[in-house]
């Protein structure tokens, strides 16, 4: 069965003001992005501070490995599914 489709109509271009003051909703959104950008940015510095020269047996390095793969792995969008 096919999936059904639904139309949805162009948003109206005056709907978009960038000189309007943002709402409340828009300042919440920044502000969650916020946050959740630093955990990223702790998450990165952690891995870039690791000493490479640290890591000795090949269990290190494949723990390292596995962090920082799955760390970039969430950074790409996903390719679209058929």
């Amino acid at each position: 069965m096919a999936p059904k489709v639904i139309g949805v109509r162009k948003t109206d271009p005056s709907a978009y003001n960038p000189n309007r003051p943002a709402g409340l909703l828009l300042q919440a959104q920044a502000a969650h992005l916020r946050e959740a950008l630093i955990k990223h940015v702790h998450e990165v510095t952690t891995l870039i501070n690791v000493d490479l020269k640290s890591l000795k047996t090949e269990a290190d390095i494949s723990a390292y490995v596995h962090r920082a793969t799955a760390l970039l792995h969430t950074r790409h969008a996903r390719p679209a599914t058929k």
